[in-house]
C-alpha cells in the first residue's frame, strides 16, 4: 500500500523549447504529486507531453518554470552534474530498447551503475547477482545480450535498475520491442516489485491494456494533466498471463538458444577456469593455518597434534579458496569447478611432500630400517600402496565437501520497504 509520503511533487511546472520556428511548449503548469509505493502509469498520444514529463521526473531535462521535488531534495534547478548525482541514488531507469552493452555479460551490465559509485569489485558482483537473482536471471549471469531473449534482456535492464538500490523506478515503454507473453511477464515483475517490496514505479506507455495494470492512470494531452483516475482493482499481469497458453519453445526461435548449444551447456556445467590466485591463496592459508596450530600446540597445549595441525591447514585452505573463487566469479565453483580444485591442489601439495618425505626418510634412516623396508613383502608393497591412495583421495573428497560447505551465500540487495520507511 502506497505511503502518506510523497516522492514526487511537481508544483506548476512548465517546459518550453525554443527553436527558430519560436517558442514550443511542452508541459504547461502540471501538478503531480506521486506517493510512494504507487504504481503509476502516464499514457498519452504522440506530441502529448508525456514524454517532456518523463525526461523532468527523471532528472535528465529541467523545467523552464516551476518547482520539482524528488524524495524531499529540490532538483528543478540544479545544474546537470547535481542532476547526474540524483538520477544515480534516487532512480532505476528501464527503456524500452534495454540500452544493454552488447559485449559484456548480463552480470557486468548490471554493475556498470554501481562501478560509476565507486564501489569495490567485490560488492559490485555480490549485488548485481542478487539482483539478477531477484528478476529470476540467476543461470544466465555470464550470457551476453545476444545470447537472451528480448525477455530476458528486459529482465536485465531491470536488474541493472534494482541494482542502485533506488526508491523509484521510472520505465520508458518497457514492453514497447515484446510480444505479449513477454509483456505481461515484465508486467508481472514490475508489479511483484511494487507489491511486495513497496517500489515507487512510474510506468509511461501509449497502451491502455498496459496502464491498467498500474493503480493509478494519469492522462497527458497537450501538455496538460487532463486525467488522473485511481483503479481500485488493477489488472493483475500474473493472473493473463497464466491464462495464455504454453509457449512453444523451438531452438531457432531465440529463446533460451543457449540451451540448445552443447558447448554452451558443457561452458556452464564446467563453470570456466579456475583463476590460479585461488590455488595461491589456499596455499598461503592453508600455511597459516598450519602454523597457528602448531604454535598454539606448542605453547599452550604443550603438545604436538599432528592430525589438528593437518586439520586446522585444510578448514583454513577450503575456506579460502572458497572465498577468493566466489570474489573472483561472483558465483560458488559449480561442482565440476570444486573437484577440479581439490583434485588438483592435493595432487600439487601431496605429490612434493611425499617427495621431500621419501628423501628426507631413506637419507636418515638407521641400516636396520632400511633393509626391513628391502625386504617388504609383495602383499606389504600393494597395502602400503593402498594407504597412500586412500590418504589422498580421502583429502580430496574432504577438500570438496569443505569447499561445498565454504561456498559464500549472495545476500540480495536492501530492497525499499513501506515499514523501512
Amino acid at each position: 500500500m502506497p505511503s502518506s509520503k510523497a516522492i514526487v511533487d511537481m508544483q506548476n511546472v512548465s517546459k518550453d523549447y525554443v527553436s527558430a520556428a519560436g517558442a514550443v511548449r511542452a508541459l504547461r503548469d502540471v501538478c503531480l504529486t506521486i506517493l510512494e509505493g504507487e504504481f503509476v502509469a502516464i499514457v498519452g498520444a504522440s506530441g502529448s507531453g508525456k514524454s517532456t514529463l518523463m525526461n523532468i521526473l527523471g532528472c535528465l531535462d529541467r523545467p523552464t518554470r516551476g518547482t520539482y521535488h524528488l524524495a524531499g531534495v529540490e532538483v528543478g534547478g540544479r545544474s546537470n552534474d547535481g542532476r547526474a548525482i540524483v538520477r544515480n541514488r534516487l532512480i532505476g531507469f528501464i527503456f524500452q530498447g534495454f540500452h544493454l552493452l552488447p559485449r559484456t555479460t548480463a552480470l557486468e551490465n548490471c554493475e556498470l551503475p554501481l562501478q560509476y559509485r565507486g564501489f569495490r569489485a567485490a560488492v559490485r558482483r555480490r549485488r548485481a547477482m542478487a539482483a539478477l537473482g531477484l528478476v529470476g536471471l540467476q543461470d544466465r549471469v555470464h550470457h551476453t545480450p545476444n545470447q537472451l531473449s528480448g525477455g530476458q534482456q528486459q529482465r536485465v535492464a531491470i536488474a541493472r535498475a534494482l541494482v542502485t538500490d533506488p526508491p523509484l523506478l521510472l520505465a520508458d515503454e518497457p514492453t514497447g520491442n515484446l510480444d505479449t507473453r513477454t509483456s505481461l511477464e515484465v508486467l508481472a515483475l514490475l508489479q511483484k516489485l511494487n507489491r511486495k517490496n513497496g517500489i515507487t514505479v512510474v510506468l509511461v506507455t501509449h497502451e491502455h491494456d498496459i496502464a491498467a495494470c498500474a493503480s493509478r492512470v494519469i492522462t497527458v494531452r497537450d501538455g496538460k494533466i487532463v486525467g488522473d483516475l485511481v483503479q481500485r482493482e488493477p489488472s493483475d499481469a500474473a493472473v493473463s498471463l497464466a491464462k495464455l497458453p504454453p509457449p512453444e519453445v523451438h531452438e531457432d526461435s531465440g529463446v533460451d538458444a543457449a540451451l540448445f548449444d552443447p558447448k554452451e551447456r558443457r561452458r556452464e556445467r564446467l563453470g570456466g577456469p579456475v583463476p590460479f590466485a585461488v590455488y595461491a591463496g589456499m596455499l598461503g592459508a592453508g600455511v597459516s593455518g598450519a602454523l597457528a596450530s602448531a604454535i598454539y600446540g606448542e605453547i599452550v597445549l604443550g603438545t604436538r597434534a599432528l592430525p589438528v595441525v593437518l586439520l586446522a591447514m585444510v578448514l583454513a585452505e577450503t575456506w579460502a579458496g572458497a572465498r577468493i573463487g566466489g570474489k573472483h566469479q561472483a558465483r560458488a565453483f559449480t561442482p565440476d569447478q570444486r573437484g577440479r580444485v581439490a583434485t588438483i591442489y592435493t595432487t600439487a601439495v601431496t605429490l612434493p611432500v611425499m617427495g621431500l618425505g621419501m628423501w628426507f626418510g631413506v637419507n636418515r634412516l638407521p641400516p636396520s630400517m632400511l633393509d626391513r623396508v628391502e625386504h617388504l613383502s609383495s602383499r606389504g608393497t600393494a597395502l602400503s600402496l593402498l594407504l597412500i591412495l586412500g590418504g589422498f583421495a580421502g583429502l580430496t573428497l574432504l577438500r570438496y565437501l569443505l569447499l561445498s560447505l565454504f561456498a559464500p551465500r549472495l545476500r540480495p540487495p536492501r530492497i525499499h520497504t513501506m515499514e523501512s520507511r
